[in-house]
């Protein structure tokens, strides 16, 4: 019950600290936005993709796959900027455990990213996106385990490197391919052979995959539990890894 208290207790400190400043999650918001309502019409014409409101129907899935992608990939910023000005030395002194350390980091990211994803799919209604309330829930329950996947994995990142010059590059770095090998923006059906292959090595793609079979109603479809199953994975694996990173920064 302890740690439960200490989780609560510190998402709602950085909660409250992220309401102060909301510019951040504003700024996430920007860029799935002009690509929903200045690059989704240009897929009515794509060879391939079916028009009007199959093709909002289409991209809005991947478009909020993206939205999870760089809005909690890039939180690692955050620890960086607590090494710098102390804090983490000082939680080497607290009686709360370290997993609600992470913990209540790692549910105010989840939280953002499932509010960012409610607007994303308000946004694209009026564009003719047709979505069922099961749907939604499955889509928010699925962003919320990539949110428990990216999160404590840039955490981590950031107390293994230490420094804003190297956390960048890297995440970048990584980003890009993780991001054009997903198919957030076209479906990989488009793609050669080749492409589609390597693909398969990219956990974002299956979550893509299930969200697409999602919007169409096709919650059955085998795409879903298999987006379901990496992704739980995943989960355990960053927050192990999150964890032993946070352990040893604060002993």
């Amino acid at each position: 019950m302890k740690a439960l208290k200490d989780t609560w207790v510190l998402f709602i400190h950085y909660e409250k600290m992220l309401l102060r400043n909301p510019f951040w999650m504003l700024a996430a918001l920007f860029q799935p936005v002009c690509y929903l309502y200045l690059f989704a019409p240009l897929l009515t014409n794509i060879t391939g993709v079916s028009g009007g409101a199959g093709a909002i129907n289409l991209f809005t899935p991947g478009l909020i796959v993206m939205v999870s992608l760089f809005s909690v990939m890039f939180v690692g910023y955050t620890m960086i900027d607590y090494l710098r000005s102390g804090v983490v030395e000082r939680l080497r002194v607290t009686t709360a455990s370290r997993v609600s350390l992470l913990l209540g980091l790692v549910i105010r990211d989840v939280t953002t990213l499932m509010m960012q994803t409610l607007i994303v799919i308000f946004l694209a209604l009026p564009l003719g996106l047709s979505v069922t309330a099961p749907g939604v829930g499955l889509m928010l329950l699925m962003m919320a385990l990539v949110g428990f996947c990216i999160s404590p994995a840039s955490y981590a990142l950031a107390l293994a490197v230490r420094s804003e010059d190297a956390l960048g590059p890297i995440l970048n770095f990584f980003s890009q391919p993780i991001l054009l090998l997903s198919g957030v923006l076209l479906p990989l059906t488009l793609a050669p052979l080749w492409l589609r292959n390597l693909s398969d090595f990219n956990p974002l793609k299956y979550a893509v995959d299930a969200s697409r079979a999602i919007f169409n109603g096709d919650l059955s479809s085998p795409a879903v539990w298999q987006a379901f199953a990496i992704l739980f994975a995943l989960v355990f694996l960053s927050f192990f890894w999150a964890l032993r990173r946070i352990k040893k920064a604060t002993a």
